[in-house]
């Protein structure tokens, strides 16, 4: 008999947080993205902290958050980072997973 692979569990598996891109993924041509914000709202009811991120700062993550009407649960408005302090630099990122096809 043929025993099936283990799938090796993750060192560390990903937290419930869930950063979410503004341009061209909450916001599309500055307007919402209905798929995205769906998505949003599921992942906060399964109990995931929502973070909004955006490369041109904290300002413009705020004012998405607002017009896509997610201020009610939207724990933190940030940049996306500029620069990191980590002893493994980026390998961090292989701790995460992307959800795709919204």
């Amino acid at each position: 008999m043929i025993k099936p692979i283990k799938k090796a569990k993750a060192k560390y598996p990903p937290p419930d947080v869930l950063y979410v891109d503004v341009d061209g993924t909450l916001l599309v041509n500055g307007k919402p993205n209905h798929k995205v914000v769906t998505l949003i709202r599921a992942k906060y009811e399964e109990g995931f902290q929502i973070i909004v991120w955006s490369s041109r700062g904290a300002l413009n993550a705020v004012k998405a958050v607002y017009l896509a009407d997610i201020e009610d649960i939207v724990a933190f408005k940030l940049s996306k980072p500029g620069y990191i302090v980590d002893d493994k630099g980026w390998s961090w990122t292989r701790y995460t997973k992307q959800i795709k096809d919204i």
